[in-house]
């Protein structure tokens, strides 16, 4: 399995992985010319993506899809309640929405997806278990907290991408207002640094080896803090970072490393 985040923030997700003939992404938050330019640089065409998989229904995930469709006629797979947003937003896209059953397995070409509730303030928000051969690659994003679903979805992944949004501190005293404070650090908003350090360490316990930390706010975090706070984390817990466990970090619009596994 290949797979390498193309864009990672509150402006846009994209992720892409492949395996043998099969090629997904995860989102498409990003310019249908960004998405292209990346693909490009991984020897990879829209024309070769067997499909988009969505996790909600927020701009910032799928304002990629119409041009995706319109030009490629790329099938997008959501929740059906996530899928009914996306209609609502870009109704040309209907005849290419395949609506899943949260919890249910299908398989993608080479690919088996399976997806999790998360807690957000959207429509049946999802994170997806990807699996291929012996490798299992699990991706969250956008939720206020780790449930037992969440936690249970994602023990023993190879590679997690998981939320680490913002910073307790940049947040409170930052320029957002309060109601969008209280939103994000809802149990329906966005997973803080710290609380990210401990689901880090829950999974890594479980045998995953390696991490990204992904949709981290451009306002309310850096890079710099959001990997010193996990690392942190997974220091006190006996885990040794580039050793144990290899953690990277996505940014908004760079594309990140490209994970072999």
């Amino acid at each position: 399995m290949t797979i390498c985040t193309l864009a990672s923030s509150s402006s846009g997700n994209c992720t892409v992985i492949s395996h043998g003939k099969t090629h997904l992404l995860i989102d498409a938050g990003i310019s249908l010319r960004r998405i292209k330019e990346n693909l490009r640089v991984l020897g990879l065409t829209p024309d070769d993506l067997a499909g988009v998989l969505v996790t909600h229904e927020h701009s910032d995930h799928i304002k990629g899809i119409q041009m995706l469709v319109k030009y490629h006629k790329t099938p997008v797979f959501s929740s059906w309640g996530a899928g009914a947003g996306i209609y609502n937003s870009y109704s040309d896209v209907g005849p290419c929405l395949n609506g899943f059953e949260i919890g249910a397995d299908f398989e993608l070409g080479d690919i088996t997806v399976c997806s999790f509730n998360t807690p957000h303030d959207a429509c049946e928000s999802v994170g997806f278990s990807l699996k291929a051969d012996d490798t299992t690659l699990a991706y969250v994003t956008d939720l206020g907290c780790i449930t037992e679903e969440v936690m249970n979805s994602m023990r023993g992944a190879d590679i997690a991408f998981i939320e680490s949004n913002h910073d307790h501190d940049m947040l409170r005293s930052g320029p957002y207002p309060p109601y969008l404070k209280r939103r994000i650090s809802s149990q329906h908003g966005h997973l803080s640094n710290s609380d990210c350090g401990n689901f880090a360490v829950e999974l890594v316990k479980s045998g995953t080896r390696y991490l990204q930390l992904s949709h981290l706010s451009r306002e309310n975090n850096t890079p710099g803090l959001a990997s010193k706070t996990v690392s942190q984390a997974l220091f006190e817990c006996g885990v040794n970072v580039g050793c144990d466990v290899q953690l990277d970090v996505a940014l908004p619009f760079e594309h990140s490393r490209v994970y072999e596994l």
